[in-house]
């Protein structure tokens, strides 16, 4: 099954974009701290859409709250020291409110939205599957190291449908029961 596995990776998979050329062969590891300590020095996308929601609930539309937590502020300071000025730079950026160990904040695709119904168009390119005009969904994401991950729920995405709302989404896991209460 390992061997099987390894070969599709090989031969099928993609990592970044990119084709992976060469890989250790895989094992199975039933404990998360030693699986997290594998994937070292790499970090972890983790969906924040808690941010963007938080921001909206305080008056924000979405797209200030996005700019808001992407955009960095540069100051400087001047300091005399032995009769001489010196002038230094600081760049700060919003601060994410989880353990003061804030990981990279990106923006991220994460699905679509139908704006049309879904039907025949000329020149499709499955001519079988209804087509449908669809708009991109983003949100906030964050690189995190994965020593700092507490359950394989935070880094695994899975599909999600939702026909009412045309709402095409690939979510984490850890926030899948949330959808159901919740607008995206």
């Amino acid at each position: 099954m390992l061997e099987k596995l390894h070969k599709y990776v090989l031969g099928h998979m993609k990592l970044a974009g990119g084709d992976i050329l060469a890989c250790q062969s895989p094992d199975i590891v039933r404990d998360f701290a030693k699986a997290m300590r594998k994937l070292m020095p790499g970090y972890a996308l983790i969906e924040r859409r808690d941010l963007m929601k938080a921001a909206m609930v305080d008056g924000q539309d979405a797209m200030d709250a996005m700019l808001d937590y992407l955009a960095l502020h540069h100051t400087c300071s001047k300091e005399t020291i032995n009769g001489e000025d010196t002038i230094s730079w600081q760049r700060h950026r919003k601060a994410t409110g989880l353990d003061g160990k804030t990981g990279w904040i990106v923006p991220i695709a994460t699905g679509f939205q139908g704006i049309s119904e879904p039907a025949k168009a000329q020149n499709q390119r499955d001519p079988d599957a209804p087509h449908r005009f669809a708009e991109s969904l983003v949100t906030l994401g964050e690189f995190k190291m994965p020593f700092r991950l507490e359950s394989p729920d935070e880094l695994l995405w899975r599909y999600h449908v939702d026909d009412d709302n045309q709402l095409y989404l690939c979510i984490q896991q850890a926030f899948e029961a949330e959808l159901v209460h919740d607008d995206y």
